[in-house]
């Protein structure tokens, strides 16, 4: 190794220390309330929010956490904010750590003003009113509401406010969050161990207490030396020296950075300071030099001698962010190839190469991935049954001895059939798994597309097409949507896109499709035109619909109401917060036998359910799923346009024998209505109607932004 340069730093009867940032020393026995919000929204994405929580366990390494003393808690945000643990709950860092470890990534927008909204509104859960409060911020910085105001009224009240920037946040972005100075309240996770240094100086007071001799007196002291370039977006005043320590003693392979947390204190004090010490500086080369990182990623420098990457989403299966396994993923994925002449035996080898490459990116030992292989030309052919295959390797050996079949395109053809039979497993279908199709086809269809393509979708089964760039009109065509058809021109084009496809597949386990405030009202028929068999089919598709909102007193309330001569409420708006809870109640709702008063039913829920007496929230849109056969004994279009002149949305669910013309005037346009052949098949209508209730009849499965 050469030696570039080489500089003396003197430094008489002087150590550097941590101190406050603020540069006074606060009493050993005061306590601190700190309350960290992570971000867990797409933008920051798992692989950063893993590095946050690993954040987190490091600072409380370094905190006293106490009842007395410090004590934390966490909330995530996103779309919604949620607290994870109160600041009560733990008084050892111990059970912090493994609590902070078992935080799970919900996912959503970014979303920082209304989390501090949550905040204020609510309080630091468990805080001491004497304490002081601190919240650390850990983000990429860039929210999607405005967190302005209720960031200003947060250090108005008192709040200490840090950021702490994953990823790749900007200066400004994290300096317009934090408190004033920004220079000592701003940090960057990329470098651990000097962002929990940081914060160290102002939460761990305690801990610097016991480090400083009452003797001593605290001296400000600008830059030293430096050797390294320090990164512009660090805004500190005091250069950090680092040296690797070899049985005790300092040697050799040093790095400065600027550190705006460090300050040089002066002592008195004769025992355990070196007089005259010598620490050798040099300049040395840099091991992200080589450009270590793959993909994308970012190299970050952590010694001399070691380095890490920040690696980009969908990467860091190793260190140098080679790709990663998801390791979350829960779909029936099923594979339809196209093996027609037209296709041609090296396009159909292509085909299968590229879905051993998606599956390779996709799957893991955790991942809860059931896969299925259909080709198909004039006909179609089940080469793998769903989930037949229990171990990755015998899956890829089976992919590898399918063999081209030939034929004519009938494309429309194969759709039917694999939507009716593709994603049967030995066990029957899993309807509580979200269904992927991804059709790969490079010639025209010989049949029509746009009846089987609507059947699938009717199915609940999401649609993707790949296919050559000529092909897009077609593959729109199947999969419904612009947003789900992806188009390539050769090979290599078609293999960049595995990423892509890879986060649209396994997104669909994103729980809570809902993050717009809502008060929904179930309306149910339990006549005896029902009947009892048919009423407890209904009940289990309210329970299923609900399991696609975030129930929450700020977010999506549910209350139902079952009906035959006189309306019964089961419970109102405001009765549950939590999802288990309510599907309880749904599971205990008695069949009333008698007649079906629909009209009756829906002037209850106006004057009654609707009521703020009974929960609903003012300026909070209103919608009143009515599922019914359509045989009502009274006239209920006056109560439905009742409903529709106060701002209410009615959609109507007729089954059997419901006659459309009437359940039309009851929803109001035909958007807002789904007919249903029997009750045995509104399992197979639960997407279509959390679709409706959305107001986005185009939007493709579980109303998620795939577009991201």
């Amino acid at each position: 190794e050469s030696q570039l340069a080489m500089q003396k730093l003197m430094a008489d009867k002087e150590t550097i220390v941590k101190i406050l940032s603020s540069g006074k020393l606060i009493q050993c026995s005061e306590a601190i309330d700190v309350l960290l919000l992570m971000d867990g929204s797409y933008s920051i994405g798992k692989g950063s929010f893993e590095r946050s929580k690993r954040f987190a366990t490091k600072l409380c390494d370094i905190l006293d956490i106490n009842p007395d003393r410090v004590r934390i808690g966490v909330i995530q945000f996103s779309t919604k904010p949620k607290l994870e643990f109160g600041l009560e709950i733990y008084s050892t860092k111990e059970e912090a750590k493994e609590a902070i470890k078992r935080i799970i990534f919900r996912g959503g927008s970014t979303e920082i003003g209304r989390a501090m909204k949550y905040v204020l509104r609510k309080g630091f859960h468990g805080a001491r009113e004497s304490a002081p409060k601190i919240i650390v911020i850990l983000t990429d910085g860039k929210s999607q509401d405005n967190a302005t105001l209720p960031l200003r009224l947060a250090r108005n009240s008192g709040m200490t406010v840090f950021a702490v920037g994953i990823k790749h946040p900007s200066w400004e972005d994290l300096k317009s969050l934090a408190s004033n100075p920004s220079e000592l309240h701003v940090f960057y996770a990329e470098n651990y161990d000097d962002a929990i240094n940081g914060l160290f100086t102002t939460l761990t007071q305690s801990t610097v207490c016991s480090d400083i001799h009452p003797a001593c007196r605290v001296v400000s002291q600008f830059c030293l030396r430096t050797t390294v370039d320090a990164e512009k977006e660090y805004h500190g005043k005091h250069v950090c020296w680092k040296s690797k320590k070899d049985g005790g003693k300092q040697h050799g392979k040093p790095m400065a950075t600027f550190c705006p947390f460090y300050k040089l204190v002066s002592t008195a004090l004769d025992d355990n300071v070196y007089d005259n010490m010598i620490l050798l500086v040099f300049a040395i080369a840099d091991p992200c030099d080589s450009g270590p990182c793959l993909n994308g990623g970012t190299c970050i420098m952590e010694t001399v001698d070691e380095y890490s990457c920040l690696c980009p989403l969908g990467y860091g299966g190793d260190k140098n962010c080679e790709p990663a396994a998801i390791t979350d993923c829960t779909v029936d994925l099923l594979f339809l190839v196209d093996g027609s002449w037209n296709m041609g035996l090296e396009g159909f080898h292509q085909a299968k190469g590229f879905v051993k490459l998606l599956l390779q990116s996709i799957m893991a030992s955790s991942a809860m991935v059931s896969v299925g292989f259909a080709q198909y030309s004039d006909s179609v052919r089940m080469e793998i049954g769903m989930g037949q295959y229990s171990t990755f390797s015998d899956l890829l050996k089976a992919i590898d001895w399918i063999r081209f079949k030939g034929g004519n395109t009938f494309t429309g053809r194969a759709l039917q059939y694999v939507a009716e039979y593709g994603f049967k497993t030995s066990d029957g279908f899993r309807n509580s798994i979200p269904h992927v199709l991804m059709v790969l086809s490079n010639s025209k269809s010989r049949d029509s597309l746009i009846f089987p393509a609507q059947y699938a979708k009717e199915r609940e089964i999401l649609i993707l097409s790949v296919g050559i760039s000529s092909m897009i009109n077609e593959l729109t065509q199947i999969a419904g949507d612009t947003r789900m058809a992806f188009t390539f021109n050769g090979a290599q084009e078609l293999h960049n896109k595995v990423l892509e496809l890879r986060n649209k597949i396994c997104g669909l386990n994103t729980p809570g499709c809902f993050s717009k405030s809502l008060d929904l009202v179930f309306a149910v028929d339990a006549s005896n035109n029902v009947g009892r068999q048919n009423f407890r089919y209904i009940k289990g598709f309210v329970r299923n619909v609900i399991s696609h909102f975030d129930i929450d007193r700020e977010l999506t309330q549910v209350g139902m109401v079952i009906y035959s001569d006189k309306p019964r409420t089961l419970f109102n708006l405001d009765a549950f917060d939590s999802e288990g809870k309510m599907k309880r109640a749904i599971n205990s709702a008695p069949f009333l036998h008698g007649n079906a008063l629909t009209g009756k039913a829906l002037q209850y829920i106006l004057e009654d359910t609707l009521s703020i007496q009974r929960g609903v929230r003012p300026g909070v849109q209103k919608v009143v799923v009515l599922i019914t056969n359509g045989q009502s004994t009274d006239n209920a279009l006056a109560s439905a346009e009742h409903l529709r002149q106060n701002g209410i949305i009615i959609i109507a669910v007729g089954v059997g024998n419901a006659q459309s013309a009437s359940l039309l005037r009851i929803a109001g346009n035909p958007k807002s209505m789904i007919s249903l052949w029997s009750y045995e098949d509104v399992k197979h209508s639960e997407m279509n109607l959390v679709r409706k209730i959305l107001g986005e009849l185009s939007a493709i499965y579980f109303s998620l932004d795939l577009s991201s």
